[in-house]
């Protein structure tokens, strides 16, 4: 039997040369359809991941925007807040500070600083965090609220609180900042 096999085997030689053939074609064709898919694929991936980052990008800009949007409203209300105590407070007097009497404060001094006064000052910290131009423009503001504390005399307080009058009108401060920011 084995003589006949190897007699089938080397009959049959070319056409099993032409086999091989035709299959190593296949074979090739095969591996290059499958690396041009692969190759779609990335492609594909790759524009689905620049879609993303893009549509990432949209919504971190989305969320810059309302930090900055929420941070700028805190100023102005702190601008407001302090505008609002000079004017109805009573306590923009001669010679006084922006300080409140505290039972409860463990200080030396026995008094803590205002509310409307230590938020001015938060919203001047945060101007900075904001952009370099409303933190000057809140620069200019605080030196004004500052220089309403410890007057020594009424005319000097009086020009002062003049000068409040005309910079502190609070819808042009929000025009202000809202030009600023």
């Amino acid at each position: 039997m084995l003589p006949n096999v190897l007699a089938w085997l080397v009959k049959y030689e070319a056409l099993a040369l032409w086999l091989e053939g035709v299959a190593l074609v296949l074979i090739f064709f095969l591996d290059w359809r499958e690396r041009v898919s692969t190759q779609a694929d990335r492609t594909e991936q790759e524009k689905e991941r620049r879609l993303q980052h893009k549509e990432t990008s949209a919504q971190m800009e989305i969320w810059r925007k309302q930090i900055h949007a929420d941070s700028v409203r805190e100023i102005w209300r702190a601008l407001r807040n302090f505008e609002h105590f000079v004017v109805h407070s009573g306590k923009v007097a001669v010679g006084q500070q922006f300080t409140e009497e505290d039972p409860f404060h463990t200080s030396v001094h026995g008094f803590t600083v205002s509310k409307p006064y230590l938020e001015l000052q938060e919203a001047y910290y945060l101007s900075r965090l904001v952009s370099e131009p409303p933190f000057r423009y809140m620069t200019e503001r605080m030196a004004e609220a500052d220089g309403l504390q410890r007057v020594p005399d009424s005319d000097l307080l009086g020009q002062r609180i003049q000068m409040f009058h005309r910079n502190w009108n609070v819808y042009e401060m929000a025009m202000k900042l809202r030009e600023l920011s």
